[in-house]
């Protein structure tokens, strides 16, 4: 018996010893190599652009000069970096915005801005014009401010990269488009025009520049939008209507969709990584202690830099070689499942930050689609700008001879002579039309008779 109990001990310290010795072998490798080099490409601050509007943007909603927009966005990051995190994550830091004038006026029974996903936003203004000019006179000033972020070249966020980071409003670009409607519904077609293409612009900039997700998703919103009603308004107009020269500009060259996308996904994964190190990192160590867990026993089993390290492969992924082939391709943007489980050996001393780590993985399928569907659209409506140039009707034989730089690889364009509608097929199907299309009506397809002589 005491034989038994003594191999039983010994037994069970050789197992002790086994766990401890895989805990510590598996604290000892860290992240993968890969995973090292991923979280090294998020972590790398990315170049400056030439002109930051990051303050004219932040400030765009509230009656601030222009002389004073730079130093209080100055002022905001020095008291949100200042501002210590509580046990869970949480801060008390509030915006000096909160103290200025607001620009935006609302008022009850004002009608709805228009969405820019949907196509009825010239025919909503129409059946209100009068509502929409007092809406559009209200908010004159905050309109302004958002026409004049044409000019930067990127936005991006000087805050630091955590969960509570503040954001620019960027809902003042989304309201552009509304005056654009309003002002071709009143007969300033040529204003319009060139309101519409300057918004597309600015998606594309927005996109391009990739400075935050949520910024391009903005962007691939004012592309869809502006470009809709843009081909709206070439409808009812004749073919031979000139075109303002920013229509020329925000369609002549092709997006830099490999840039913006790689930038975008990137821009997010130091915004999670951000998230890791800090709110999670506390959120983890206060529920330790509402469990009466020693935070050192929950220190054993999160890691916040390996799990930030686990996580940076799915953004650097959109960086990569296979990325920009599906990308040259038009190809759907999506990336292999990660051959990897929370049970693997690595994960024995990281086991919390594995489950979490793959949890967020799949959440960034659709972005990426959403990007190459506003470079489809773009394409389509550069089409239907040449189409609109040549003589002659818009049919199957002028499609033939529409450029090669304007035709995708995947995604032909689809021409409906009895619908008047020129489209193309899109990944992301939310605000498309039937089949997954996104069709645009054709020039002068919509050009109303002129009335009778008496």
């Amino acid at each position: 018996m005491l034989r038994f109990l003594k191999w039983l001990l010994g037994a069970a310290v050789v197992l002790v010893l086994c766990v401890v010795g895989a805990y510590v072998l598996s604290r000892v490798l860290g992240a993968l190599a890969a995973e090292r080099e991923a979280l090294a490409l998020l972590d790398e601050p990315p170049a400056p652009p030439e002109r930051d509007g990051f303050a004219a943007l932040y400030t765009a909603s509230h009656d601030i000069p222009e002389a004073g927009q730079a130093s209080l966005v100055a002022e905001e990051v020095r008291r949100f970096k200042a501002t210590p995190l509580g046990r869970d994550g949480s801060s008390d830091w509030s915006s000096l915005l909160q103290e200025r004038p607001s620009l935006v006026v609302a008022r009850d029974g004002d009608p709805a801005w228009c969405n820019l996903r949907s196509a009825d936003c010239l025919e909503q203004v129409r059946g209100a014009r009068d509502a929409y000019a007092g809406l559009l006179e209200r908010n004159a000033r905050a309109l302004e401010r958002a026409g004049a972020l044409h000019g930067y070249d990127g936005f991006p966020n000087p805050f630091p990269p955590r969960l509570d980071m503040p954001l620019p409003g960027f809902q003042v670009l989304t309201r552009l488009m509304t005056r654009t409607a309003w002002r071709f519904a009143e007969g300033q077609a040529d204003l319009a025009l060139a309101d519409a293409c300057r918004d597309v612009a600015m998606g594309r900039q927005l996109i391009e520049s990739g400075d935050s997700l949520i910024g391009s998703m903005i962007g691939a919103a004012m592309v869809q939008g502006n470009a809709q009603l843009l081909a709206q308004m070439l409808a009812e107009l004749p073919r031979e209507h000139a075109l303002p020269e920013q229509c020329r500009q925000a369609f002549g060259r092709p997006v830099a969709l490999e840039q913006g996308v790689c930038r975008t996904m990137l821009s997010e994964g130091r915004f999670v990584a951000g998230g890791l190190r800090t709110q999670i990192n506390a959120e983890v160590a206060a529920s330790a202690v509402e469990r009466e867990v020693p935070a050192w026993a929950l220190r054993l089993l999160f890691d916040p830099e390996r799990t930030a390290a686990r996580m940076a492969p799915t953004f650097a992924w959109y960086c990569g070689e296979e990325a920009r082939g599906q990308l040259a391709q038009d190809q759907l943007l999506r990336a292999p499942p990660a051959n990897r489980s929370h049970r693997s050996f690595r994960c024995l001393s990281n086991a919390i930050g594995c489950v979490l780590a793959d949890i967020a993985s799949p959440a960034y399928a659709d972005y990426g689609m959403r990007m190459q569907d506003a470079d489809a659209r773009l394409r389509t409506v550069a089409a239907l700008l040449w189409l609109r140039d040549q003589d002659g009707p818009i049919d199957a034989a002028a499609l033939e001879r529409v450029p090669v730089a304007l035709r995708s690889p995947a995604r032909p364009f689809q021409l409906d002579p009895e619908a008047g509608t020129l489209g193309t097929e899109v990944f992301w199907a939310k605000g498309a039309g039937a089949n997954g299309t996104w069709p645009v009506p054709l020039p002068a397809s919509r050009l109303q008779p002129a009335a009778p002589s008496p």
